[in-house]
């Protein structure tokens, strides 16, 4: 490509400024989601594996990618009707720092993140991170 630049035809100039952006890989997370068994059909699998970007946000990307969090028995109101609630079994320090009212929340589950409040691959790391939803059916 270099060396088409220099035969373009024209004023005959002796440099050629050209200007080039560095294409950067965006971090990617492998998030293995599990299901309580009570969630799926006979011989299907309950654990299903997804790729989010560093940055997402985890609810609405569980989502996007066909995650079903309805939990029937989870509490039902307008503000953290805690039915986004997961438990983290691995991968918790690639995750955004816990917020004062997620903090407040989750006081008696350290393991428990609000996926709504949560972002994955927090400051672009990349890894792992394994979780469960509809926690009140396991």
């Amino acid at each position: 490509t270099i060396q088409v630049l220099t035969t373009v035809p024209g004023n005959d100039a002796t440099s050629i400024s050209l200007g080039i952006k560095r294409i950067r890989r965006w971090p990617k997370v492998q998030v293995r989601v599990e299901y309580p068994k009570s969630q799926c059909a006979e011989g299907v699998s309950n654990v299903r594996d997804i790729e989010l970007f560093a940055g997402e946000n985890l609810r609405r990307a569980m989502l996007n990618r066909g995650i079903i969090m309805d939990d029937p028995e989870a509490q039902k109101c307008d503000f953290c009707g805690t039915k986004c609630v997961v438990s983290v079994s691995r991968g918790m320090r690639i995750l955004n720092p816990i917020g004062t009212t997620e903090e407040k929340l989750m006081e008696n589950n350290p393991t428990c993140r609000l996926s709504c409040k949560t972002t994955v691959g927090y400051n672009m790391q990349e890894g792992e991170v394994q979780l469960r939803v509809n926690l009140r059916q396991w």
